[in-house]
């Protein structure tokens, strides 16, 4: 177990400080804030936020009655699944953010199948959803890192929060698969392993689950922090 304090101007900010810099996810690290920071006048004065974060054997969340196990090369992270209490903080987080945005959209909450019990999965639409999808999906990503950070420290809870806007997810989710899909059918023919552009953990994850039933190749992510990225290996 080790523990690493981490600066920046918001919790948010020094939390994906940390994240970076360790190179792992948020569902493997334990965040304590030591001090929510200030924002001073015309930016003087101001005090930065701090954050505690606690990594526990290897970066292996250890709980009582939960295992991590690995597929393929791959770390399955430990989530919880999505209960009432969890949904309805959901819900009320992602409305308090868009509202506060002051954006022309609706927000629709999606039950999702037992199979998807631990997402909390969100249909946006309106005039104004374009600005929150940001530049190649940037600004998604962070609302949905907030959402889960929030949920997280409220209610111990790990779970993943989709924000779908007009299709953008299910969208790049295709695109990803059919990547994936291809980089796997050059591995089987070439024989050479191949890596993959970096990718957020989301977009890891799609990966490695498009191609966990192929028994010809394997998956493992390497590098740190925002520089990971996804290894397609030829299984020998």
């Amino acid at each position: 177990m080790s523990t690493h304090h981490f600066k920046g101007k918001t919790v948010e900010e020094a939390t994906k400080l940390a994240l970076k810099d360790l190179g792992v996810n948020l569902e493997e690290v334990k965040v304590t804030v030591v001090s929510a920071g200030k924002s001073g006048i015309l930016g003087l004065g101001g005090e930065p936020a701090i954050v505690e974060v606690t990594i526990e054997e290897d970066s292996k969340i250890q709980s009582k009655n939960k295992e991590v196990s690995k597929t393929k090369g791959s770390i399955k992270r430990i989530m919880d699944d999505v209960d009432d209490e969890t949904e309805k903080l959901a819900v009320d987080l992602v409305n308090y953010i868009l509202s506060n945005l002051d954006v022309d959209v609706k927000t629709f909450f999606r039950d999702q199948e037992s199979a998807d019990a631990k997402s909390a999965y969100f249909e946006i639409e309106g005039p104004d959803s374009g600005l929150i999808i940001g530049r190649k999906g940037e600004t998604l990503r962070s609302f949905e890192f907030l959402i889960s950070f929030i949920i997280k420290r409220q209610l111990s809870k790990n779970i993943r929060i989709v924000l779908d806007v007009e299709g953008y997810q299910e969208r790049r989710k295709q695109n990803l698969i059919s990547l994936a899909e291809s980089t796997a059918d050059k591995v089987i023919r070439s024989g050479k392993q191949i890596k993959m552009d970096p990718m957020s953990p989301f977009d890891r994850r799609i990966i490695h689950l498009a191609l966990e039933s192929k028994s010809k190749i394997k998956t493992e992510s390497t590098g740190i922090g925002n520089r990971r990225q996804v290894v397609v290996i030829p299984n020998k």
